[in-house]
């Protein structure tokens, strides 16, 4: 059916909304954020939001059945978001007003509470593109992105630890053992957006005494994600060596951003083989065999150039000298 979740990709919420606690699942957010992108930036109003199961599986790139949605849609309508306006001021929400399901055809309606934090921003509100944040898996990578994507331009963030396990609603094995937050939360968020995302960002830590008491994560714009990656790859090395397997297989890339190995280019390798070689391509970008190579080519100009300078230089250090009777050690590859 021709349904409400158009292809446009991109999102507009109010910093209160990023801001928010909450703490929702990876497919609930990715609900979520989905049709936020139906949203029309001159919309006035919500209205209902119509789509069959099948629209939701292009839309995210991933598997959905009645029952998947269904615990989906019911855990969001059991859930608040807690809106800080102020210290003595706050407001709860539900992102939804109901859900309906028929025969395959889904209707929705986000919450009116919300129009002001949805329609018509005017300031201080965050644009986000869906594709950065559906290959997270992390619902927290998720949220972290958009809590940094708002001070992109100011280019770091800075959280106490209390204030993000707060905002972020961990439970309460991640309050209190901080070394699980770190490496359940902190560091896979920093992994996640670097390699998914627009945004390429470091953690930094900050200790009273032995303790970390806060974080701050600096940010820029990330030239290199898994996306851009494989596009450069795509565009300007088709079908040159990118790396070899541990049995010895060249992997190569056709113009069409298929991966193969070999000579084999009509043998594609398959979508779930292939995700993670690109994954893996890209983790390990710099030390890719077509580097490597261009590497070492480059050397052998610069060892040549040496050479013929070396060359002149003699003749012009040794014109008045019997260069016979000058004794040189030579190195020879074998």
């Amino acid at each position: 059916m021709n349904g409400s979740l158009t292809n446009q990709n991109y999102s507009r919420q109010s910093h209160f909304i990023v801001n928010a606690k909450y703490s929702f699942g990876a497919n609930e957010i990715d609900l979520i954020i989905s049709l936020l992108t139906a949203i029309r930036k001159e919309d006035k109003d919500f209205k209902d939001y119509i789509f069959s199961i099948e629209d939701l599986e292009k839309k995210t790139f991933k598997k959905w059945n009645s029952s998947r949605f269904q615990n989906t849609a019911e855990s969001l309508m059991s859930k608040t978001l807690k809106i800080q306006i102020s210290e003595n001021k706050w407001e709860l929400f539900n992102w939804f007003s109901y859900f309906r399901y028929d025969n395959g055809v889904i209707t929705c309606r986000f919450d009116k509470a919300l129009k002001p934090y949805l329609l018509e921003l005017k300031k201080r509100f965050i644009v986000s593109d869906l594709r950065m944040i559906l290959p997270m898996r992390s619902s927290y990578s998720k949220r972290i992105y958009l809590l940094l994507k708002e001070y992109a331009k100011i280019g770091k963030r800075t959280f106490s630890i209390e204030e993000l396990q707060d905002i972020l609603q961990v439970p309460k094995s991640h309050r209190e053992r901080y070394g699980k937050f770190k490496s359940d939360v902190l560091k896979r968020a920093e992994a996640d957006i670097n390699k998914f995302t627009d945004l390429e960002v470091k953690l930094n830590e900050k200790k009273l005494g032995r303790k970390v008491v806060e974080v701050t994560y600096t940010i820029k714009k990330n030239t290199m994600d898994l996306g851009s990656f494989i596009e450069t790859i795509r565009a300007l090395y088709p079908n040159e060596i990118l790396h070899y397997t541990e049995d010895g297989k060249p992997i190569k890339c056709d113009k069409s951003g298929y991966l193969y190995y070999g000579d084999n280019i009509n043998e594609h390798i398959n979508k779930k083989e292939a995700k993670k070689l690109w994954e893996y391509l890209h983790k390990n970008r710099d030390n890719l065999y077509l580097f490597k190579k261009s590497t070492e080519e480059l050397e052998k100009e610069v060892f040549l150039s040496n050479i013929e300078f070396f060359k002149n230089y003699l003749k012009e250090k040794f014109v008045h000298k019997n260069l016979s009777s000058t004794k040189f050690i030579t190195t020879q590859s074998p």
